[in-house]
């Protein structure tokens, strides 16, 4: 008798097939459900009893060596168990808020909340990232991007390259007015309007339904690009390189996508380090989400930021990792699109690197993207397609 592995994701299809009462399918769901996570800086006293509660719970905590013999003040800690393990927990520790675990309790609950998505309503439409995956067409007006510089520089050209994303799939149009590529120099806001805002509104008057979103960090430009009809701010700087634009933001009550960036697009990639990128990028966006939930703006998507102050290696880690971001269950935007990162494993050129976005998007969508930002939208819709297919057969 040869055992068939489940899939976390099967598991209700086969108790149905089972027989089972579907009134226990909730308990069999939390037993079966295990949970890694790692919370980081806990006070060693406070983590020795955590770890005491997991084990009483039928599961288990792993700190550093030291703890017992309180060489150590604080430490890490990496958490295992089913849910069902991390909800007694839970309840125990509601009586324990000593040595920080109150702070701990809470991070326990997030994890054992339903991690059900937003759903946001952008230009009339529904975007339910809890039901299907999106694709934001990249629509650069510039001369020097790394990979389209000069191609849509005039407006009926742009006006046509939209059109064909538009009729390929895509769900979002983001225009941008300024390359930000590695070592790019800063364009002046009139400039980046001169850009964007005659694509803006000609995209708007012949295509009225079509989503779009303003790929800028300057509030300026970001607020007469929304006049003339854009409907998301897509700002890599996270909303940190111009005071004004949270403002802007708030006034016009648009998503914004909120990127991590090292540096600026001139000097990012001037040796940046990370001791570990998925923790800093994780503290990163708690910081950017808890500020701007605070000022009023909750339609919120978040995006790691590839290749913005990152190292091959880091990119790598990130996309691997991209299920840990899920747990602010904000939308995840992944653009990977002919980066640089790309090339450093397959040795192929911008113009080349097709197949290696499809695979590295393929991963990213497998691991929790929700958008996809890309230069190619019918393979990309293809992928999707797939994707869903599998997934669900």
């Amino acid at each position: 008798m040869i055992p068939q592995i489940i899939k976390r994701q099967d598991l209700e299809k086969e108790l149905e097939k089972t027989g089972v009462d579907k009134e226990a399918f909730d308990i069999f769901e939390r037993k079966s459900d295990f949970i890694l996570a790692k919370l980081s800086n806990v006070n060693a006293k406070g983590a020795n009893i955590l770890k005491q509660e997991f084990i009483g719970a039928g599961g288990d905590v792993a700190v550093h060596r030291d703890v017992a013999s309180w060489k150590v003040e604080k430490t890490d800690c990496v958490l295992m168990g089913t849910k069902r393990t991390f909800q007694r927990v839970y309840e125990k520790l509601a009586f324990e808020p000593f040595f920080g675990l109150a702070e701990v309790r809470s991070a326990i609950k997030f994890l054992i909340e339903k991690n059900a998505l937003p759903v946001y309503k952008i230009a009339g439409k529904t975007f339910d990232f809890n039901k299907k995956k999106f694709l934001m067409g990249i629509l650069n007006v510039t001369p020097d991007s790394f990979s389209d510089g000069g191609l849509y520089v005039n407006t009926e050209k742009a006006l046509k390259h939209a059109e064909k994303m538009l009729e390929e799939g895509a769900d979002i149009i983001d225009i941008g007015g300024e390359s930000t590529r590695p070592g790019a120099e800063k364009v002046n806001a009139d400039e980046e309007k001169r850009r964007v805002l005659p694509v803006i509104s000609a995209i708007r008057k012949q295509f009225p339904d079509a989503v779009i979103s303003i790929d800028t960090y300057k509030a300026e430009v970001a607020e007469k690009a929304i006049e003339a009809g854009a409907n998301i701010i897509n700002d890599i700087s996270g909303l940190r390189f111009d005071d004004k634009m949270k403002f802007v933001a708030k006034k016009y009550d648009v998503p914004v996508v909120v990127m991590h960036i090292k540096g600026t697009p001139k000097d990012m990639q001037k040796n940046p380090f990370y001791e570990d990128v998925v923790r800093e990028l994780i503290d990163y966006f708690e910081e950017r989400i808890n500020t701007l939930e605070s000022f009023g703006i909750d339609k919120i998507i978040i995006d790691p930021g590839i290749g913005f102050g990152k190292r091959v290696s880091d990119n790598l880690k990130i996309i691997k990792n991209l299920k840990a971001f899920t747990i602010f269950k904000k939308p995840v935007l992944l653009g990977l699109s002919r980066k640089s990162f790309i090339g450093s494993v397959t040795g192929e050129n911008v113009e080349n690197r097709l197949y290696g976005t499809l695979v590295s998007d393929t991963v990213g969508v497998l691991n929790g993207a929700n958008i996809l930002r890309v230069h190619d939208v019918k393979p990309h819709k293809e992928l999707l397609q797939l994707t869903e297919a599998i997934s669900s057969a």
